[in-house]
């Protein structure tokens, strides 16, 4: 006979967006171990020569107090901007960090579970890691995404996601992980053609994005 289908309970964790963010940073200095980054600062665990992330359980974000229409964030990278310190010279000091969700399977759609979110926040860690915060590093022409998102700095992923073939299924070890597509530096640059290998625009899957953004006014505005 058949083996009846195992049934598994998923807890979901929808947090407004905003009070996530508070509960998650320090708000002042010195700050306190109220908070968890706080109290990883504090305690050394992480620092301004790391990249830290911070991964939970299916725990997604949503906005303008709406779980039903404005939900889920999946994840974010950010920086905590924090004053010197007499130990460091009195130097600003800046912790790089993300929030990401582990996705159990069969809550969204188009693959996205596992690492889809960890994958997406840590390539824009790599290619954006202070979020534009200058005005100058990291900094692109504006261009407008398949998607209809319209940036301009290198966020390798925002330009991918929800996009067909937005994940790359990659079986390690018997666990087959659904990290996400992203896009290359030559789309930013609108290189036309692309240099990158097979002329590709988006990797592990050069089929994902396969055409330039029109060039763009301030804001993707008419």
């Amino acid at each position: 006979m058949p083996s009846k289908p195992t049934e598994v309970a998923v807890c979901l964790y929808l947090w407004i967006a905003n009070t996530f963010v508070n509960e998650l940073f320090p708000s002042t200095f010195p700050f306190d171990n109220s908070t968890a980054v706080g109290s990883a600062e504090n305690a050394g665990d992480i620092t301004t020569k790391d990249i830290s992330t911070f991964l939970f359980p299916n725990t997604y974000l949503y906005t303008q107090n709406d779980p039903v229409h404005h939900c889920c964030i999946l994840g974010f990278h950010t920086l905590d901007l924090e004053p010197g310190v007499p130990s460091n010279g009195n130097l600003l000091r800046l912790y790089v960090v993300n929030y990401s969700s582990w996705i159990s399977p069969g809550i969204f759609n188009g693959g996205f579970q596992d690492v889809t979110a960890l994958s997406h926040e840590l390539s824009e860690t790599f290619n954006d890691p202070f979020v534009g915060v200058d005005g100058i590093h990291n900094v692109t022409p504006f261009w407008l995404a398949p998607n209809g998102n319209c940036q301009d700095n290198l966020e390798v992923g925002d330009v991918i996601e929800g996009l067909p073939n937005a994940v790359f299924p990659i079986t390690l070890n018997g666990m087959t992980y659904h990290p996400q597509n992203e896009a290359l530096l030559q789309w930013f640059e609108f290189q036309s053609p692309s240099s990158a290998l097979d002329g590709a625009y988006s990797y592990p899957n050069t089929g994902t994005l396969t055409a330039l953004s029109p060039p763009q006014n301030f804001a993707c505005k008419p």
